[in-house]
């Protein structure tokens, strides 16, 4: 269901094709294959050139077509007429296309349409999920407000923590698997597992904060594996309970509890940060190629000893988070 390919009942998720250009820019920043990038160019301008027929005056997509899909949560209820996820998410598309093809005026396009989204879905202290268009032709701003929206608002650029720091530590604080429990912000629809908690994971993640991470993970998915023995695409046991989004899971563990943060093809570099989790040992093995990356640490106090083997070829370059001191076997 991904734009603009076919399927039986002739619905696709505009949503999907535009996460898919996301992917691609993340593909090519770690990956060796520039072929594939460019053969994919053609496709991805028709995509663009598609999506172009639906920004308003504004420079904002609006009533785009068929089953706009922000994740299974109430902020699917809010699509509708301008969504802002949506947008935020075109962002990052014209930014990666950017990258990809060396495009400037994608990205200052990007920059244009994040101050845009900004100054129209900030309402006081959140970011509101969408807009209607009204019978005099004006666009009005709800009152929608989604977990999701928020993290789609930072993973995107459209807010940050120098910029906003008080959304984002609600967000870091308040936010999280607990929120609803502890009765915080109930004007605020909660995110679900695909995609609002796992973006919430990538924010996490960008800040550093891997022992929050190993307790959400914990407190998010350790009771689906004492049921099922496997991840759900949600919350609740109402839809697959094997879900292949959910994999990311393994990634968020070996980045940020397991440390090896960085295998860059291109380079032939393995870059591990080992992180100030709370756990006395971690290992893993992770697949590079014919070859596999092979790390274990144990923590002593501030103190982390860890070995580490790359594949032939490829350098290593270790540190630890801060405050902690990272010592080769």
């Amino acid at each position: 269901m991904c734009y603009p390919s076919d399927h039986n009942d002739g619905v696709f998720i505009p949503n999907w094709a535009m996460w898919f250009v996301v992917q691609l820019d993340e593909y090519a920043r770690r990956s060796e294959d520039r072929a594939l990038v460019d053969r994919l160019k053609p496709r991805v301008e028709a995509l663009l050139k598609w999506l172009e027929k639906y920004e308003n005056s504004d420079g904002l997509l609006e009533k785009l077509p068929s089953w706009v899909f922000v994740e299974w949560s109430r902020a699917n209820d809010f699509v509708q007429d301008v969504n802002y996820p949506s947008n935020m998410l075109y962002a990052g598309v014209l930014d990666a296309v950017a990258r990809l093809y060396d495009m400037p005026s994608c990205r200052e396009k990007a920059g244009r349409l994040r101050e845009t989204i900004r100054n129209q879905s900030l309402r006081e202290r959140f970011f509101a999920d969408n807009a209607l268009r009204k019978e005099d032709g004006s666009l009005e701003v709800t009152r929608n407000f989604s977990e999701v929206c928020q993290y789609f608002a930072f993973f995107f650029g459209v807010a940050d923590k120098d910029r906003d720091p008080e959304l984002w530590r609600i967000l870091m604080e308040d936010f999280g698997p607990k929120r609803q429990e502890r009765g915080l912000w109930p004007e605020v629809h909660p995110a679900n597992m695909f995609i609002g908690n796992m973006l919430r994971m990538e924010l996490l993640s960008r800040d550093g904060r891997s022992a929050q991470i190993l307790q959400e993970c914990v407190d998010y998915l350790m009771y689906m594996v004492r049921r099922t023995g496997t991840l759900w695409e949600n919350m609740q046991d109402a839809a697959s309970l094997n879900h292949g989004f959910a994999s990311h899971t393994a990634v968020t563990l070996f980045r940020d509890i397991l440390g090896v943060r960085v295998i860059d093809l291109k380079a032939r570099l393995i870059r591990i940060v080992l992180p100030d989790a709370p756990l006395e040992s971690c290992s893993g093995v992770v697949p590079v190629g014919s070859g596999a990356v092979s790390l274990s640490w144990k923590r002593s106090g501030r103190t982390i000893t860890y070995h580490a083997e790359v594949p032939e070829g490829f350098r290593l370059m270790v540190t630890a988070m801060p405050g902690l001191e990272a010592v080769a076997e």
